[in-house]
């Protein structure tokens, strides 16, 4: 019982640790970085659940995330080319390694995972931009992360939904 509870403990302080590295983010570059690669990767899982045939209001969750994030992709490449950043066109290897796992699940099994990851990226995605809207250099991706970021705090809370059923 000690045990599971320290490796509890370990497994929050982990992730609270790692969501605190997401909103240490000032540097507009690194913003860039982190954000293009979470939006990339929320499109391509999403595409790959429509396609495994997933249903109901996961179905329509993935399209949502579809629909909204490639809109959101475009407008953050316009202000990252504003602002003078590069954006990433690939998947960093810690997401390739997530989407890879979702390519090898099937089913309910799938399903689950898929929303999972869903969770973990929309948490970790409000993390970074809520801390970019706050203390992130001011100019054009400050601001799309302020404008973007309730849009994110609602998939969050749409796949928390989704996940307590």
């Amino acid at each position: 019982m000690i045990r599971s509870l320290t490796a509890a403990a370990a497994a929050a302080f982990l992730a609270t640790a790692a969501f605190a590295q997401e909103a240490a983010v000032t540097d507009p570059a690194a913003f860039a970085e982190k954000a293009a690669v979470s939006n990339m990767f929320e499109i391509q899982s999403s595409q790959l659940a429509i396609e495994k045939g997933v249903q109901g209001e996961v179905a329509d969750f993935a399209q949502r995330m579809v629909d909204d994030h490639t809109a959101a992709g475009d407008r953050m490449k316009a202000a990252a080319q504003s602002a003078g950043v590069e954006v990433p066109t690939a998947l960093d290897e810690e997401h390739q390694s997530k989407l890879d796992s979702l390519k090898s699940a099937e089913g309910a099994d799938f399903t689950t995972a898929y929303v999972d990851a869903q969770v973990q990226g929309h948490e970790k995605a409000v993390a970074l931009f809520d801390g970019f809207a706050k203390e992130g250099e001011e100019g054009p991706l400050k601001s799309f992360a302020t404008e973007t970021l309730p849009v994110l705090q609602e998939h969050e809370q749409e796949i928390k939904s989704i996940a307590s059923q």
